[in-house]
């Protein structure tokens, strides 16, 4: 609100003698007046919703104040100074928003609150579930390893190798020299052979082979005069034994390991 101040002291005219000129009060006067109240009054703030404008002040209320009382900015920053927050556990989750800084006073925060329950993990390392325990954690190991399961946890183990029918490196091998029909041998390898083999020429003959005392193949034939040969392939699992009965010599034998 403008400040307000009286142009004329009306008081002071009572004083004066009758007949001075200056005993009269004058219309300018009055008016003069009522213009500095009426520009006073326009630039009041309302009792309802005021708007203040430049740095309004009022008394700072004191410590611990709890009415409806105004509290200037004095006030609110000595309030603040001196409130303790509590815990993060008694804020209102609606009322905790952390943008930055440090929350002080937490270490390896536990899996039921949403942590690993760890200060550190290992780099590179896989992390495992545990329960409500703190993370594990299984390091790579060597090059080339796979995450493998031994029916409790995971291991980092190395990639189990297949071998067998050229699946690693396997080749087929002349081994007619060292083998004979009607003898039983046994793969003594840890995967899968293959194992092909041919009579000599006959009349008429027949070839069997047998794996692990179960017949896998058999041929028989006849032909007038010697143009038929006998001959076979077959698969003989690891640690099996196996052997190509005939009557006929070997003409050639081959096998893939």
């Amino acid at each position: 609100m403008a400040d307000y101040s009286k142009a004329t002291n009306f008081t002071a005219k009572d004083g004066l003698p009758t007949g001075n000129a200056g005993k009269i009060v004058k219309g300018t006067e009055i008016d003069t007046e009522f213009t500095a109240i009426s520009s006073a009054i326009a630039s009041k703030s309302n009792i309802n919703s005021p708007t203040f404008t430049g740095t309004p002040a009022a008394p700072t209320a004191g410590s611990g104040t709890n009415t409806t009382q105004l509290a200037n900015t004095a006030f609110v920053k000595a309030a603040i100074d001196t409130l303790a927050l509590g815990n993060m556990s008694t804020q209102a989750k609606t009322a905790v928003d952390i943008t930055g800084g440090t929350i002080v006073g937490i270490t390896d925060l536990a899996v039921a609150d949403g942590g690993t329950g760890a200060s550190t993990l290992s780099a590179n390392a896989v992390l495992l579930g545990n329960g409500t325990s703190a993370l594990q954690t299984v390091a790579p190991g060597t090059s080339g390893n796979i995450l493998k399961s031994n029916g409790t946890t995971w291991t980092s183990a190395a990639a189990t190798t297949v071998s067998g029918l050229g699946l690693n490196g396997e080749v087929w091998n002349n081994v007619t020299s060292t083998r004979s029909f009607n003898t039983q041998y046994t793969n003594s390898r840890s995967y899968p052979i293959a194992v092909s083999a041919r009579t000599t020429c006959a009349t008429n003959s027949s070839i069997n082979f047998i794996v692990d005392s179960v017949s896998i193949s058999n041929f028989n034939w006849q032909w007038n005069g010697c143009g038929a040969f006998g001959g076979g392939f077959v698969i003989v699992p690891p640690g099996k034994t196996y052997q190509l009965d005939s009557g006929q010599s070997v003409d050639f034998w081959r096998e893939l390991y």
